[in-house]
């Protein structure tokens, strides 16, 4: 009963740990812009302390040239001199970091697929979007696992976060699209065998219902003691456990890693 429990255990917390890790695209996103603000920030630095600089320098030969002169209004008016410059350089500032702002929001329908874009239909304002695909666009499935565009289809539900690329904004450059009708994610399941078919197994699992389980070359297959077994060692009514990539609607387990019978070998 211990060692069922601890496996119970080690299972919630390594999928708990899986979907820690699922939330950090947009967050990894943000880490990978950052350098890029922050050069834009320090191009900006040396022009601005060389025009302090030279106001500096500005009221000292002012004042060396006319001793009565008083310090602050000469401040004031080298300031009012340099105000257009000062401003004119924080714009500069702003439009670079415009474009790196994520200003393209929108949850809708997939209406077309495209080589490198997909149209996107938003719910809210009704009109359709190009989104544009990028060798830095981060593409994922529901629960955050990593998707392709070969795993999209027309009608599916996205999110997409990007910029605008276009003055009517209408195209966007996607940093991110999460596709919520992908429902894949890797996880580990137990049941018991209730039927088998060719390579095909279908369990009946604790939390997750009746799943059809498919066998491929490269899943191992072991019993509780950890050796090797065929898929003829697995017979009905075994308790197994299983790893793969679990599709909630399909109600399936595909791409299955491994498959532990916990009741094979049969007891004497």
């Amino acid at each position: 009963m211990k060692k069922i429990l601890g496996i119970l255990l080690f299972t919630f917390l390594l999928i708990s740990a899986k979907d820690v890790f699922a939330v950090r695209p947009i967050q990894d996103l943000r880490n990978e812009i950052q350098p890029t603000i922050q050069a834009i920030k320090e191009e900006a630095k040396p022009t601005i302390a060389a025009i302090r600089e030279q106001t500096r320098e500005s009221i000292r030969l002012n004042i060396t040239a006319s001793p009565s002169a008083r310090p602050w209004e000469i401040k004031k008016e080298i300031r009012e001199q340099n105000k257009g410059l000062l401003q004119e350089i924080r714009n500069q500032v702003r439009e670079k970091l415009q474009v790196l702002r994520f200003n393209a929001r929108l949850t809708g329908k997939i209406n077309k697929i495209g080589e490198n874009y997909v149209e996107v239909f938003d719910n809210s304002d009704g009109k359709v979007y190009q989104v544009n695909i990028t060798e830095k666009t981060q593409l994922r499935r529901r629960f955050w696992g990593k998707s392709s565009l070969s795993e999209f289809s027309v009608d599916d539900k996205v999110n997409v976060i990007g910029r605008f690329v276009d003055e009517s904004k209408t195209t966007i450059e996607a940093v991110l699209i999460r596709n919520h009708s992908i429902q894949r994610r890797w996880g580990v399941f137990f049941g018991e065998i209730l039927s088998k078919e060719g390579s095909n197994l279908r369990i009946k699992t604790v939390n997750r219902g009746e799943l059809n389980v498919y066998i491929v070359t490269t899943t191992k297959l072991f019993n509780r003691k950890g050796e090797s077994i065929t898929l003829n060692d697995i017979q009905l009514g075994h308790r197994v456990r299983i790893k793969g990539i679990w599709n909630k609607e399909l109600k399936e387990i595909k791409e299955t890693e491994e498959v532990k019978d916990f009741s094979s070998p049969v007891e004497r």
